[in-house]
């Protein structure tokens, strides 16, 4: 009966990361247009991992995003160009009004998430 008991728990812990909450994309309200992106091998955390940059179209301005890369499958991935959603979530009130240090998190096809910070600036 214990060993039913905790196959039973353990099915139901592993169903309920499964069942992960899905991303609304109603909360993806900021429209971009993603123009290029590119890795840069970085060292973090006592090892080398790749650091995403896309440039971007955001309110007609041109902005770069940089973040972690995607993982997906055992390898890193970029982001294909295009038209996606994002939100902001950590808005710095810069004193040039600038857009820079400004957090977002894009929401991808596949419903993943991508954090993703401003880093540069473009005409």
């Amino acid at each position: 009966m214990k060993k039913f008991v905790a196959i039973f728990f353990l099915l139901l812990c592993a169903a309920s990361l499964h069942a992960k909450d899905k991303p609304n994309p109603a909360d993806f309200n900021i429209k971009i247009h993603i123009s290029a992106s590119h890795f840069e091998t970085i060292f973090c955390g006592g090892g080398f991992c790749n650091h995403l940059y896309v440039d971007t179209s955001l309110n007609a301005k041109k902005i770069v995003l940089s973040g972690l890369a995607v993982h997906y499958d055992k390898s890193d991935m970029l982001i294909v160009p295009g038209d996606y959603q994002v939100k902001l979530t950590k808005d710095n009130h810069n004193s040039d009004s600038t857009l820079l240090g400004q957090e977002y998190d894009l929401l991808l096809p596949d419903g993943t998430i991508w954090h993703c910070v401003t880093t540069g600036i473009s005409e």
